[in-house]
């Protein structure tokens, strides 16, 4: 049996399927067989309705997650936490013995984190002893990045040696390439900031 042989042998035990694609508008199309189907418009994006309750402690009194924890007081009450870093997004349920602090970044590689870093550093150095909670909405990318700096800065780790720390405490995080370049370029340079 040649090549030619096998592919059509094989081609011909597989399974019909259908692909279902949402457009950026929220065009819904279903492809079977090579027919496209228009099907109901949906939203563009997928609804996540799974909380991710995950806290994870990088250092004592730093604390990483999703804006879900942030809204859960029981969730903050058991980590005692008296901070809140907001990177990004703009939580609506607030508790009185919690202290909030914002700072906008867009997830986005082209997006200038430096300026950033230093606004959370002052915000994580300052409230450390308190316990503070860093997130943005999924926290993958913003609010870990944050993180790394602090380590990066105020530990004197590597970009890898501060991303494996917190890699470790929350397995889920992947910062933007872009953000990923500008911390690999203030590993070795003079980003002088002082604690």
């Amino acid at each position: 049996m040649d090549l030619r042989d096998l592919i059509a042998k094989k081609r011909s035990s597989l399974k019909s399927c259908k692909t279902v694609i949402t457009d950026p508008l929220g065009n819904k199309y279903e492809v079977e067989h090579g027919q496209v189907k228009k099907l109901e418009k949906s939203l563009p994006f997928v609804v996540d309705e799974r909380p991710d309750l995950h806290i994870a402690s990088i250092i004592p009194g730093l604390y990483l997650s999703s804006q879900d924890p942030a809204v859960c007081n029981d969730i903050l009450k058991k980590f005692e936490i008296r901070h809140i870093l907001s990177i990004g997004v703009n939580i609506s349920e607030k508790y009185d013995d919690v202290q909030y602090h914002t700072c906008d970044l867009l997830d986005l590689p082209e997006s200038n984190i430096l300026p950033s870093i230093k606004k959370c550093i002052d915000i994580i150095h300052a409230n450390l002893k308190e316990n503070i909670l860093i997130h943005c909405n999924a926290g993958v990318s913003r609010s870990p990045s944050i993180v790394i700096a602090y380590l990066m800065i105020a530990m004197k780790l590597s970009y890898d040696e501060a991303y494996n720390t917190v890699k470790r405490a929350r397995s889920c995080i992947r910062p933007n390439d872009g953000f990923v370049k500008q911390l690999r370029s203030i590993e070795n340079t003079t980003f002088v900031y002082e604690l």
